[in-house]
C-alpha cells in the first residue's frame, strides 16, 4: 500500500510538472510546435494560440519503460462539418479514423480517441519511448461546402474574422450565393500553411446550424510569410473541386479574402474584385430549378459602360442567354429597357433595384457607388427571355428545342401543338400512321329459280282462246286452280307456246271460267325466273297449263 501511495505521488508530481511548465509555440511549415520543456509535440489543424497552449497533456509511465500520453481538450473539427441536407454525418467512434499520429515520419497506430462535450475529444497514445518528433494531425472526412459572395464595397475590410451584415454582399443581398463550392480542407489547409504560413483559427463552439466549431482562414490569422490577399487566395483556390461557375461569372478578377464557417449550416467565402471597379449583375426570372435571385452572369469593368459598350459586353459575358454570339441581333432601347431580337427568340433587359439602364443610345449605365475610396459601383438588371415556336425556356432560362414533332411545348416532355402529320396524345406528338388497305369487291349474281309443281287443270267447258297476251315486264301471272282433273287430250294434240324467261300473263275472256286468278309476288331483290308453259289447240275444250 505504501508503494502504491508513492506511485500515485510520483504520477501526481509528473502531471504537475507537465501542467505547470511554461508553454511556447513555434509556427512552422509542418504545423504548430508546442514546447513545454517536457514533451514537445507538433499539432496540425487544431488551431492557434490558446487552442494549443491550453491543451492538457498527461504522461503515464508503463512498467516496461514506455509511457502513455493522454492529451485532452482537442477540437473535433469534423463535428457537423456540413449541413444535414448534404447527408453528412460524423459519429464519435469515427474520431480515431481521422487523427493521424506519427513519430519521425513513422505512423503510430496504438491510439484511442474518446469524445468529450462541446465538440472536444481526448487522445491516448500508448507505449511511447520519447516525445521526439511526435506529430498529431486532424484530417477531415469530407469536403466542406462553401457559399461564395462578393463584398460590394470592393475593399477588403479591416478585421476580417467576424460576421458581417449580408446586405453588404452580393448577389441579391439576401444570402443567395453566386455558387455553392466544395473545398477540400485537407489540401487547402496544408497549402495555406506551407505557402503563406496561415493556420486555421477556431472560435467558439456554436449550436446554430448544427453543433459545430466556428472557424476562420484569412490573412488576419497567423500569417508568417506576410501573404497579401491575392497570394492567399492563390494558395487555397486550387482546393475547390468545382470552380467553373465562379470562373464563368468573374474570370480571374475574383479574389476570396476569407473562408469561414459561422453560425449557418454551410461555410462562406467572401471576396472582392481585383483590377475592376464596376460590376453589373444579371438576374433572370426563375426557370426550371434556377432561383430567381441567382446571378446568371456578370459584367465587370474599370469604367461606366455606355449603351453600345453594354450591349457588346452582354453578348461576351452572358453565354447562358446568347445562343450564338455570332448571330445577328437587333438591339433597341427606350425608357422601359433594352430589347434584343434574334430570329428564333428575344429578350428584354430591365432595371432590378440597383443602378439603371440607359434610356437612349447616348446614355451610360448608372451604378450605385459606395463611399469607400476607390470602391466599386454595382448595378443589377433582370432579363426576361421569350422563346419562339418550337422551343421552350429551360435551365438558366435558355431556349431549348421542343421534343420531336412539337411546334409548341411547355417543357422538354409536354407538347401543346404538333406539326402536320402528328397528333397530340397525352402531351406527346405522335406521327399519324396511314395504312393503305386494298379492298376487292366481288359481285355475284345469284339466280333463284322457283319451281312450282306442275298443276293440271281441266276445263270442262269448250272454249276458244282468241288472245294470249305476253308482256315483257314482270306482272302478275294468271295461275289456274289447283284442282286436278283427268284430261283426254294428248300432248300431240297441243301446240307448245314459246317459253321465255319473263313471266307470261294469260287472260281468259269468259268471266264464268273456273280458272281462278292467282298472283305470286316475290319481294326479294334477287331475280326470279318464272316459266309458264301454255299448250292449246285452236279450239280448246280442255286447257293444260304447266307452271314451273
Amino acid at each position: 500500500m505504501f508503494k502504491n501511495i508513492l506511485k500515485c505521488f510520483a504520477l501526481f508530481t509528473v502531471y504537475n510538472v507537465v501542467a505547470d511548465a511554461k508553454v511556447s509555440l513555434d509556427y512552422t511549415n509542418d504545423g504548430v510546435l508546442r514546447k513545454d520543456g517536457e514533451c514537445n509535440i507538433n499539432f496540425i489543424n487544431f488551431g492557434i494560440n490558446n487552442d494549443i497552449i491550453d491543451l492538457k497533456i498527461k504522461k503515464e509511465n508503463n512498467s516496461n519503460g514506455t509511457f502513455n500520453l493522454l492529451i485532452s481538450d482537442l477540437k473535433n473539427a469534423n463535428a457537423y462539418l456540413n449541413n444535414k441536407s448534404t447527408g453528412y454525418t460524423f459519429n464519435d467512434n469515427e474520431i480515431k479514423n481521422y487523427v493521424k499520429v506519427s513519430q519521425n515520419g513513422n505512423a503510430i497506430k496504438d491510439i484511442e480517441a474518446t469524445a468529450a462535450p462541446h465538440g472536444r475529444f481526448s487522445l491516448l497514445i500508448k507505449n511511447l519511448k520519447s516525445c521526439e518528433g511526435l506529430s498529431i494531425k486532424e484530417t477531415f472526412k469530407t469536403d466542406v461546402l462553401i457559399n461564395s459572395y462578393l463584398y460590394y464595397s470592393n475593399v477588403k475590410p479591416n478585421g476580417i474574422n467576424h460576421a458581417y451584415d449580408i446586405v453588404e454582399f452580393g448577389p441579391s443581398s439576401n444570402n443567395v450565393p453566386y455558387d455553392t463550392l466544395k473545398w477540400n480542407m485537407n489540401t487547402g489547409l496544408d497549402s495555406a500553411r506551407e505557402k503563406c504560413g496561415i493556420y486555421i483559427d477556431y472560435h467558439e463552439f456554436d449550436y446554430t446550424g448544427g453543433a459545430h466549431w466556428k472557424w476562420y482562414l484569412s490573412t488576419d490569422n497567423i500569417n508568417n510569410k506576410k501573404c497579401d490577399n491575392p497570394a492567399f487566395y492563390a494558395a487555397v483556390k486550387d482546393s475547390y473541386a468545382n470552380y467553373e461557375v465562379m470562373e464563368e461569372l468573374f474570370g480571374d478578377h475574383y479574389n476570396g479574402y476569407v473562408i469561414k464557417r459561422e453560425g449557418s449550416g454551410i461555410g462562406h467565402m467572401d471576396g472582392i474584385l481585383v483590377d475592376q471597379k464596376y460590376l453589373i449583375e444579371i438576374y433572370q426570372n426563375g426557370c426550371d430549378e434556377q432561383n430567381k435571385d441567382q446571378v446568371i452572369c456578370t459584367i465587370s469593368s474599370n469604367k461606366k459602360l455606355t449603351y453600345k459598350e453594354f450591349t457588346q459586353e452582354f453578348v461576351k459575358n452572358c453565354p447562358s442567354i446568347i445562343e450564338d454570339p455570332k448571330e445577328e441581333v437587333r438591339w433597341s432601347v427606350d425608357e422601359n429597357g433594352i430589347t434584343a431580337k434574334y430570329d428564333s427568340y428575344s429578350f428584354n433587359i430591365t432595371n432590378y433595384n440597383r443602378g439603371a439602364l440607359p434610356k437612349n443610345e447616348n446614355e451610360s449605365v448608372s451604378y450605385k457607388e459606395f463611399k469607400a475610396a476607390n470602391s466599386s459601383g454595382i448595378a443589377r438588371f433582370n432579363v426576361c427571355t421569350k422563346c419562339g415556336d418550337g422551343t421552350y425556356i429551360g435551365e438558366k432560362c435558355k431556349c431549348i428545342s421542343c421534343p420531336e414533332n412539337c411546334t409548341k411545348c411547355l417543357d422538354g416532355k409536354t407538347c401543346t401543338e404538333c406539326a402536320t402529320g402528328s397528333e397530340l396524345i397525352d402531351g406527346a406528338c405522335k406521327k399519324i400512321i396511314t395504312t393503305t388497305t386494298t379492298t376487292t369487291t366481288t359481285t355475284t349474281t345469284i339466280t333463284t329459280t322457283i319451281t312450282k309443281v306442275p298443276t293440271t287443270t281441266i276445263v270442262e267447258e269448250t272454249e276458244t282462246v282468241d288472245n294470249v297476251t305476253e308482256k315483257e315486264e314482270p306482272t302478275e301471272s294468271e295461275i289456274v286452280d289447283d284442282e286436278e282433273e283427268t284430261s283426254d287430250a294428248n300432248d300431240s294434240d297441243l301446240e307448245e307456246e314459246e317459253v321465255t324467261d319473263e313471266p307470261t300473263e294469260v287472260k281468259e275472256e269468259d268471266e264464268d271460267d273456273d280458272i281462278e286468278e292467282a298472283t305470286e309476288t316475290e319481294n326479294k331483290p334477287k331475280p326470279i325466273t318464272k316459266v309458264v308453259v301454255v299448250k292449246r289447240p285452236k279450239t280448246i275444250k280442255k286447257c293444260l297449263i304447266k307452271k314451273n
